[in-house]
């Protein structure tokens, strides 16, 4: 397996990486395992980053996170003109 070298301007939220490792070692793993995890499963699946990035975006703790998901996201103007479609019916 080859390394890859990583620009020196690659940067992480050091906030979120200390969260992060605190969930990886429960699982007995190290950040350098989860990405490579990541990025093969990313490979294997492609729709997957679309799910990480809901799950990223969800907001948790409040009345409107239950919201995520169930709530469409349509614009105001497509939300009237569907309303007039089914008040002219």
């Amino acid at each position: 397996m080859q390394a890859l070298k990583v620009r020196k301007n690659f940067l992480f939220d050091k906030e979120i990486i200390d969260k992060a490792q605190e969930v990886i070692q429960k699982r007995h793993k190290n950040l350098t395992e989860v990405l490579n995890l990541y990025f093969r499963a990313i490979i294997r699946e492609p729709n997957i980053l679309e799910q990480v990035e809901q799950t990223a975006h969800k907001r948790t703790g409040s009345f409107i996170g239950m919201l995520d998901g169930k709530v469409g996201d349509q614009s105001y103007k497509e939300m009237k003109k569907e309303a007039l479609r089914t008040s002219e019916q």
